[in-house]
Formats: structure tokens, C-alpha cells, sequence
């Protein structure tokens, strides 16, 4: 019974010197318009007022009793005008409007909180959905009410004296990577390193080894000690760590795949898989392999291992296999990018987002990807800071370009444009290498920009 009687919670005193203090000061609004919303009223009548508040400071017009009872009858609210007189009469001033709208606010998320935990048991005892579904939803609405900021337009100042710190800091000093390393030396130069609150796009069409490059990205950052979660929903788990022990192994893929006893090399390989796995074992990496994941879930197991301990890279293999509506791919798919670009903002580290490219290339007589080959382009391509597109020339021509990967630097915010990074495929190893072999020759139906690499190596060679 008293858990019947129970109110939850609010401050309506609170939320009246809000309201009051608004009519006798109006310019006090924009201190709080951009972070208080009509929903975190409790009372009615207060949601009401907001809403009339905020219409009139929309349009520039000034707001008191008088023109608010106005708005109310032209509006059809049937309303008290003493009450307003008296929100006016009994406030005493605007000057701690703040402080009262954050106590406004901080109960609304209370409420939240309350809503959320009843919709989960509601939600539980009804069985309508999954209970992987319900969690999801319920960490990704917690989260979001944890991570609420009030933000705005600051002063420059701020930025400035960090930028000034930070070059001091540089100064002087060799020529280092700014965030995380990735296992190829030219791609590093080039990137500076995978940096922080950046989103980064790879993609390729099948077997040009984009997954091999995400795993390489998360393996290698986790036994560096980096906190990684790889959101694998191509492959399963078993079949992420396979190859990540293949690669750090220098075992074939096909042996770890399937032991043969029979090899002359056979204890050797057990014990470079083994010293391999306990590595792996020692590295805080985190492997979600469900298929169809969704956007939601995706958001809410990335913020719900934040919380434990804060994520250092995210990688997802990869966009196109995620759940979305196939009425609004394009929209979807858009708003997964945001969601790695939100995340990667939100928890101060870069995210690694890999996907298809159209399957219209293959028709063309230069098959190397461009921008427009992107799926769903005008979204992905707007949410990336950095895309990179993954090019094999064997895999149309055989004898073209044998065992080299370009990987294409398409979009770089920040970066200076460079060409094509060649590095060598060692798929059998689960792996890409450095390329360090002979440059690719020159064929007129290879690209400019790769003939420019190439013309540039020999002659740093000789």
C-alpha cells in the first residue's frame, strides 16, 4: 500500500521560481532553453506554461501574465489566471534561475529512471520481446540518461590555451604517433596513429581482406594493452580467434583451422599457437559475434562495457550485415555511422567501422573503388573522418599485381592526401604485412596514383 501511495519524485517549487522567474526576467531564458524541455515538468499546468514560454521566445516576442493568459485562450487551455499572477507575485528574482532548472531536470531524470525499470519488468513479465532485447534497450536508455551534458557556445579561450599546451608538448620532440598504432608503418605516417573521437571507415568488396584488417586492428591494439571491444557480426568468435592466432602465430590458417599431426612441424606449431593464445587470453579483448546485431544493441553493449571499464578502440566487422529495415536502408545505415560516430565522441577513443562496397565496380574496366562506390555513400561517407578503401588487383586478374592489397586513402579530415599504401597479403597467415617486396610495375591499366608510388620507390631505391 505505501508503495501505492508513493509519488515520484519532483520539486514543484522548483519548477514555479523557473516559470516565475521566466516572466519577470524573460532574456533568462536562453541560459536554460537549450537543456530544459516541457517533459521535465511534473505538474501539468508548468508543462503547459513552458510550452507558452518557449513559443513566445521563439518569435522573438516579449512574455508576461497578460500575453501568456492570451495564449492560453487562443490555444484552448483553460487556465487560471490568479495562478499566474501568483507565480509571478511569489518569485523573487531570476538570479538562481539555473540552479532551480537543474533541480527541475535532475528530478525528470529521476522519473526516467522509474519509467525505465518499470518498462523492463512490464516488459519482463509479459515475454512479448527477448530478454537480449530488453536488456539491450534498457542499458542503451541508462546510458543515455548517464551521459546527458548541458553543452553551448564557450569561449575559445579554453581551446586555445589546450592547443598551445599540446604543441608545447610536441615541440621539439620526435615525430610520434597521436593515438593508437595500427600494424602497418605507412598507414601509420599517414594517420598519425587511429585518434581519438574520430570514426574510421574500411571498406572493400568481399575477400579483399577488410576483416582481416579489423581484426588485425583489435588484436594487436589488445595485447598492447588497449581496452578493445571487436563487434564481429560476420564472423562467429570461434572464427575471430582463429585467426587472430593464426596471424600472431605465423601459423597457417589452414593448420590452426584444422591440426594435422602428421606435419614434420607439428610441435612447433603447438607451441607458437599456444604462446600465441595465452597472449590472447592475457589481452583485455572484448568479442561480440551476434549476427543481425542492431543499432540499438550495438550502442547499448558499447556504452554498458564503457562503464566497466573505458573502451580504448571499437571495431565492427561490419555495417552491412547489422539489422535495418530494408523500406529504409539508406536511413539506417546512416544512422549506424552516426551511432559509431557518437560513440567514438562520447567515449574519447577512435572507432573502426568496416563496409561493402556496390557490387557496380565489378563491371567497370578500372575496377579500383571510388567514393560514389560506397553503399548508401551520401550517409557513410558524411559520418567518416577517415575512409579507406581496401583494392586487390589479382583478384579480377591473377597475374596482375600478385599478393599486394592497396589500401586507398579516399577521405582523410585533417589529413594530407597520399597515395595508395601497398601491403602485402598474407591471407594464409590471416594477416596483412608491410609491403617490402619490388613496386608494383608500370601498366597502363594500373592508376595514376599508383604509378606515381611506384615511379617515387624505384627511385628512392636507386
Amino acid at each position: 500500500m505505501i508503495d501505492v501511495l508513493r509519488q515520484p519524485p519532483h520539486a514543484i517549487d522548483a519548477e514555479q521560481n523557473v516559470l516565475g522567474g521566466l516572466m519577470i526576467a524573460n532574456e533568462s531564458f536562453v541560459q536554460i532553453a537549450d537543456w530544459v524541455s516541457e517533459e521535465d515538468f511534473y505538474k501539468h499546468e508548468h508543462r503547459v506554461i513552458w510550452r507558452a514560454i518557449a513559443e513566445h521566445a521563439g518569435r522573438g516576442a516579449a512574455f508576461d501574465v497578460v500575453t501568456l493568459a492570451d495564449w492560453f485562450q487562443r490555444n484552448g487551455e483553460d487556465f487560471s489566471l490568479a495562478y499566474l499572477y501568483e507565480l509571478q507575485r511569489e518569485t523573487a528574482s531570476a538570479a538562481n534561475i539555473t540552479a532551480h532548472a537543474e533541480i527541475v531536470v535532475e528530478k525528470a531524470r529521476l522519473r526516467k529512471l522509474i519509467e525505465i525499470g518499470t518498462r523492463m519488468t512490464g516488459g519482463a513479465f509479459e515475454a512479448r520481446s527477448a530478454a537480449r532485447d530488453i536488456s539491450a534497450q534498457v542499458t542503451h536508455d541508462l546510458a543515455k540518461i548517464a551521459t546527458v551534458e548541458r553543452g553551448g557556445l564557450v569561449s575559445a579561450k579554453a581551446g586555445l590555451r589546450d592547443l598551445f599546451n599540446t604543441m608545447s608538448e610536441r615541440y621539439g620532440q620526435p615525430r610520434r604517433l597521436l593515438g593508437l598504432p595500427t600494424p602497418w608503418r605507412e598507414v601509420n605516417e599517414w594517420t598519425r596513429g587511429l585518434q581519438r573521437k574520430k570514426l574510421y571507415i574500411v571498406a572493400a568488396r568481399p575477400s579483399m581482406g577488410k576483416s582481416i584488417f579489423g581484426g588485425q586492428l583489435a588484436a594487436m591494439n589488445a595485447l598492447r594493452g588497449a581496452n578493445v571491444a571487436w563487434f564481429s557480426v560476420e564472423m562467429t568468435a570461434a572464427e575471430c580467434m582463429e585467426r587472430a592466432v593464426s596471424a600472431l602465430s605465423d601459423v597457417d590458417y589452414d593448420w590452426v583451422q584444422e591440426p594435422n599431426k602428421e606435419d614434420t612441424d607439428c610441435e612447433v606449431h603447438w607451441n607458437a599457437v599456444s604462446q600465441a593464445m595465452e597472449r590472447l587470453l592475457a589481452a583485455p579483448l572484448l568479442i561480440d559475434d551476434t549476427p543481425g546485431l542492431s543499432r540499438a544493441q550495438f550502442l547499448a553493449r558499447a556504452r554498458r562495457a564503457h562503464l566497466q571499464r573505458k573502451l580504448d578502440l571499437i571495431v565492427l566487422d561490419h555495417i552491412h550485415d547489422m539489422e535495418v529495415d530494408p523500406k529504409q536502408k539508406v536511413h539506417d545505415y546512416g544512422q549506424i555511422a552516426q551511432a559509431g560516430k557518437t560513440l567514438a565522441k562520447e567515449m574519447d577513443c577512435p572507432v573502426v567501422m568496416l563496409a561493402q562496397l556496390n557490387r557496380a565496380l565489378e563491371t567497370r574496366a578500372n575496377k579500383r573503388p571510388v567514393m560514389s562506390d560506397l553503399r548508401e555513400s551520401g550517409e557513410i561517407e558524411q559520418k567518416g573522418d577517415v575512409i579507406i578503401f581496401l583494392h586487390r588487383d589479382d583478384y579480377y586478374e591473377p597475374s596482375k599485381h600478385t599478393g599486394i592489397v592497396e589500401a586507398i586513402c579516399a577521405k582523410g579530415r585533417g589529413l594530407k592526401r597520399h597515395d595508395p599504401i601497398l601491403l602485402k597479403n598474407r591471407f594464409d597467415r590471416a594477416r596483412l604485412e608491410d609491403y617490402h617486396g619490388k613496386t608494383v610495375k608500370e601498366d597502363d591499366a594500373v592508376d595514376a596514383a599508383v604509378s606515381r608510388w611506384s615511379r617515387r620507390a624505384n627511385k628512392a631505391a636507386a
